[in-house]
Parts: C-alpha cells; sequence; structure tokens
C-alpha cells in the first residue's frame, strides 16, 4: 500500500478537511438529511483553503445558507478565530522545553524535513522546536501558499456571512478539544508520521485541483479515494481525526436532525464519505432519509 500521508494531508485540507460506489454528480457537496418527523437539516463538505479560481462557491451553498436558521461547523469559530486563541495554539505547538524534533525521529528523517524546509524557504531549526503537529501545520500553509491556495474556505466563508447576517452559530466539538487533536497530531510515532507526510509534501502538487472537483461535484466515490481510502493505512491517524470525532459529533447530530429548526452542517469532506463517515451513519439511521441537494 502507498504512503498514506497524502490522504492524511487531504483530510486536513478538507477537514482540517472527511459511501457510495455509484458516481453522484451535484453542484456541491451538500446533502439534506430529513429525519422521521419531517425536521431537516443540510450537512455540506467543506475545503479549508481554497484558490482564487475556486471561487464564488457553487451555488448551492448560497441556497442552503439562505433556508438555514443556524450554522453548525466542527467547531466555535468565533471562539478559534480569536487573536489570543490562534496565540495559545501556537504556543502550545511549540514543543516542550528541552525536547527537539530532531531528538525523536532517525538521522535520515531529520535530513529529509531539513532538506524539504529549505527547498521551501524555511529555516530546519525552527521546525525543531515544534511538535510533530506543528511541522505539519507549518508545512502545510507554505505548501498551500505555494499552490495558490490562498483564499478563505467554505466554513470561514459563511462564517463571516452569519456574523453579518446575525444568523447563530455553533460548534460540534468543545475548543479545547479541537484545538487537542491539532497539538497531538503524530505524537504517537514522529518518526513514522513526519516521513510519510514529507514524502506526500513532495507531490501535494498532484493533490488539490482533483480533490477540490470531487467537492465541487458531490462526487462521493472520487472524495472517498482521495481522503479515506488509504488514510485507513495509518489506523492512528484515521480512527483519532475521523473515527473518534465522528462519533463524538454523532448524538449532536442526531439532535439536530430530530429538531425544529433547519441547520446548515458544516465540516471537513473527509468526515462525510467512507464506510465510517457521517453519511453512512445517517443512512444506517431508521426512520432518516439523505439526499444529495439538487437545487
Amino acid at each position: 500500500m502507498r504512503s498514506p500521508g497524502k490522504r492524511y494531508l487531504s483530510g486536513l485540507l478538507a477537514g482540517l478537511l472527511t459511501l457510495s460506489s455509484t458516481l453522484l454528480l451535484a453542484d456541491a457537496s451538500i446533502w439534506r438529511v430529513t429525519g422521521s418527523g419531517g425536521s431537516e437539516l443540510f450537512l455540506a463538505g467543506t475545503v479549508h483553503l481554497l484558490r482564487p479560481q475556486d471561487l464564488p462557491l457553487p451555488d448551492a451553498y448560497d441556497i442552503a445558507y439562505a433556508q438555514a436558521d443556524a450554522l453548525v461547523f466542527e467547531t466555535d469559530l468565533a471562539t478559534l478565530m480569536n487573536p489570543a486563541t490562534q496565540l495559545l495554539l501556537a504556543r502550545y505547538l511549540q514543543a516542550p522545553d528541552g525536547q527537539r524534533i530532531s531528538d525523536r525521529v532517525t538521522p535520515g528523517t531529520w535530513e529529509a524535513l531539513s532538506d524539504f524546509a529549505r527547498s521551501r524557504g524555511l529555516a530546519p531549526e525552527m521546525l525543531d522546536m515544534l511538535r510533530p503537529g506543528g511541522v505539519v501545520l507549518t508545512l502545510l500553509g507554505v505548501e498551500m501558499a505555494r499552490l495558490g491556495a490562498t483564499e478563505e474556505g467554505v466554513d470561514l466563508q459563511l462564517y463571516r456571512r452569519a456574523a453579518v447576517d446575525e444568523k447563530p452559530t455553533s460548534g460540534l466539538e468543545p475548543l479545547e478539544q479541537h484545538l487537542g487533536y491539532l497539538i497531538g497530531m503524530g505524537a504517537e510515532d514522529a518518526d513514522a508520521f513526519l516521513r510519510q507526510m514529507i514524502e506526500e509534501f513532495e507531490s501535494s502538487e498532484s493533490l488539490l485541483s482533483p480533490l477540490i472537483a470531487a467537492w465541487r461535484a458531490g462526487d462521493e466515490a472520487e472524495l472517498e479515494r482521495l481522503l479515506v481510502d488509504e488514510l485507513q493505512g495509518y489506523p492512528p491517524v484515521y480512527e483519532q481525526l475521523l473515527v473518534e470525532r465522528n462519533a463524538l459529533w454523532w448524538p449532536t447530530l442526531q439532535a439536530l436532525v430530530a429538531s425544529g429548526p433547519t441547520e446548515l452542517v458544516l465540516v471537513g469532506a473527509a468526515h462525510l464519505v467512507g464506510p465510517d463517515g457521517l453519511l453512512q451513519m445517517l443512512r444506517d439511521e431508521q426512520g432518516v432519509s439523505v439526499e444529495l441537494f439538487r437545487p
């Protein structure tokens, strides 16, 4: 099996960005979910960074937004975007005093990481002071900027619109939990984690366009292939960032499906597809119907 690093990169993009084997094409990755009592919500996949040519968002997002009484994101974006929170995250992505990445990986992995950092204009010494998750988030930002993904993604664009319109927003998981996933990435095996990520960052240019095309098309099969299939070959990441979080979100999602107001729930596209995805979980729920949103 090929290294799953590229698939994990996809998950970050689509979800910090993660059913069907049939090709389904729509105007966007949005599904209408209807409960047994007739209440409904929109479940939408997001890509967290976009290129200028990917805008404006597909019309389906505007229509679902207009019909929604409230928006629900992965976490509370108002607090996450607060400068104080961003400073706190930056501090916690630093390695504990006296620890260095170069001491946690093999010489070969550190050499590869140093070479890649220099090729992107970064000093390896700066990365050496970070946790594994901090290294990957730093490289991800640099790599996406290099590929032209400099625009705010679906979630932030709709969050800012909701703020102007005074439309209620909320999150599926507490901010502390959300930050914990970012801070803890790769902690279980820093060497394997970073080695795989370096390998796939080097070929990331071939990933972004197919990912955004599949997201715009609402192509479940292609999203599953890009975001889930090989990520399953790296169980710690797959379990922690997708399976565990989907399970934690599930009670809230069930309550939203049964509630009266219409919500627009926006999560990284990797959370929607695959055997452990939210779409499959909803399809397995008695009395719940799921259909691709075709406005």
